[in-house]
């Protein structure tokens, strides 16, 4: 599984990196939403990208909707913010996300989200092997 990561917070991404990289994920960390952006508008194939909503120079959500159009259709976009008030009256749903979790992250519900993508994928390419 291919893993994009977006958050300022260093700390928490460094967190993260070790935590799905240590479950056998593919993971490419960015703690500037702008070189992010940059990447992802590149068109490259991902499976999951867990996006920050409160960043400097560019929310969650303007990024999400400038790049939407480049990301799978297949990726799942897990958001995640310690403004849950902020995210609240979003439409997540238009604008592709899979699901919302508030910081502090329970890292385990994190993992369990990461993993279904890749059973996803899996029984994907496994029906795709057997002609379906």
């Amino acid at each position: 599984m291919k893993v994009v990561i977006i958050d300022d917070d260093t700390a928490l991404l460094r967190s993260l990196k070790i935590l799905l990289s240590g479950q056998g994920h593919q993971v490419i960390a960015f703690d500037n939403p702008i070189e992010a952006c940059s990447f992802l508008e590149q068109g490259e194939p991902l499976d999951v990208l867990i996006l920050d909503y409160m960043m400097p120079l560019i929310t969650g959500e303007a990024l999400l909707r400038r790049i939407k159009s480049k990301l799978p259709q297949t990726c799942k976009v897990i958001l995640i913010s310690g403004h849950t008030d902020l995210v609240e009256p979003l439409d997540l749903d238009g604008l592709g996300v899979t699901a919302y979790l508030p910081k502090p992250l329970d890292f385990d519900k994190l993992s369990m989200l990461v993993g279904s993508s890749a059973t996803r994928k899996q029984q994907s390419n496994s029906d795709r092997g057997n002609g379906q």
